[in-house]
């Protein structure tokens, strides 16, 4: 890329940290680096590296805005196929009526493999190069080691998920530029002050990059809502739908949500930089036979769904559910999502 392109593109400075005292939850910190070392499978496996540069994911940041300062016309131009279950591209917010259920626009970038080759603007392919280098980082050097990580607690071979996670095998995993926009203190009030309502994610891992608008929460055990911590130079893992059939339930989709940002942080959009990983679109959604599982009384035979699911039919079941309540199809959330597993809903 040309340097006069990365001149005229604005730098990204974080806004600032709030002010407010939140109850934040405690979350474990792994420094996955340790996987390389002697000892290290062992003492990260008892917890269960963001060796990304800061200021290549500040430049992603920069890039994110920059984006939605498009121009509307333009980036509908690249909108995603939502109602068939395709995220690929740009989802504008919502309005009017519908505001209420959708107050974010998105522009998700999949894969770069000749599957998803698509049309996109030429700001983005103005910066392709470095969009995709960044995307190849994450899924090497972030997604991979942490697979052969829970591998190795689930007591299977190592490569067992990498295996199943292949870069250039046919499936969707994509990085998501996001803008929440903030809204007045009785909008947001008639909406109970969420953002978006508690949920899991619907693929194998989630990547949460540093976001210092508070907002995030997850939900504990015990049922309560603590807001998440966001260090400048680490990143949020969320565990997502796929992981948890894989193993059998024993690892846990996080549950999580968006809520109104403090007072000192509410009248400022909330950017965010996310990478969602997912299994290759023929992986069959079935728990991994695994010796922990067995001494767990967790390898049952009951099949959770009524019949066979992909990975990849999965999450289109789930985008397009999503999308007919978003878009006002429907006017309360649907149940169902695909061969008898439900919805769960945590608001």
């Amino acid at each position: 890329m040309s340097p006069s392109r990365l001149d005229t593109l604005d730098s990204y400075e974080y806004p600032k940290e709030t002010n407010e005292q939140l109850d934040y939850a405690e979350l474990e910190a792994l420094d996955i680096s340790k996987l390389d070392q002697p000892g290290g499978k062992q003492a990260l496996a008892e917890q269960v590296l963001s060796f990304i540069n800061k200021n290549e994911v500040r430049h992603q940041y920069a890039l994110c805005e920059a984006f939605f300062e498009l121009p509307l016309e333009e980036k509908l131009k690249y909108a995603c196929d939502t109602a068939k279950g395709d995220f690929r591209g740009y989802k504008p917010q919502s309005t009017g009526k519908l505001a209420a259920r959708d107050n974010d626009e998105r522009y998700n970038i999949p894969k770069f493999t000749p599957e998803h080759e698509r049309p996109h603007p030429q700001f983005i392919r103005d910066h392709w190069d470095e969009i995709k280098d960044f995307s190849l980082k994450i899924h090497n050097g972030v997604l991979l080691p942490l697979l052969r990580l829970f591998a190795y607690v689930l007591e299977i071979d190592e490569d067992y998920l990498v295996e199943r996670h292949r870069y250039e095998a046919e499936g969707l995993e994509y990085l998501r530029y996001m803008k929440y926009y903030p809204r007045s203190a009785e909008a947001d009030a008639q909406g109970g002050n969420i953002w978006a309502k508690g949920h899991t994610d619907y693929n194998t891992l989630t990547f949460l990059f540093h976001q210092p608008v508070a907002g995030l929460q997850v939900q504990t055990p015990e049922g309560q809502w603590k807001y998440v911590r966001s260090p400048r130079d680490a990143i949020i893992v969320n565990i997502a739908d796929a992981l948890e059939f894989l193993s059998g339930g024993y690892l846990k989709s996080t549950v999580h949500r968006v809520v109104r940002p403090p007072e000192d942080q509410a009248t400022r959009p909330r950017l965010s930089l996310i990478y969602f990983a997912r299994p290759e679109a023929n992986i069959l959604l079935k728990p991994v036979s695994s010796p922990l599982l067995q001494r767990l009384g967790l390898q049952v035979e009951t099949e959770q769904f009524s019949h066979d699911v992909t990975a990849e039919e999965w999450a289109r079941a789930r985008i397009a559910k999503d999308h007919r309540f978003r878009t006002g199809l429907v006017d309360q959330r649907e149940k169902e999502i695909i061969a008898g597993v439900n919805q769960k809903y945590y608001d």
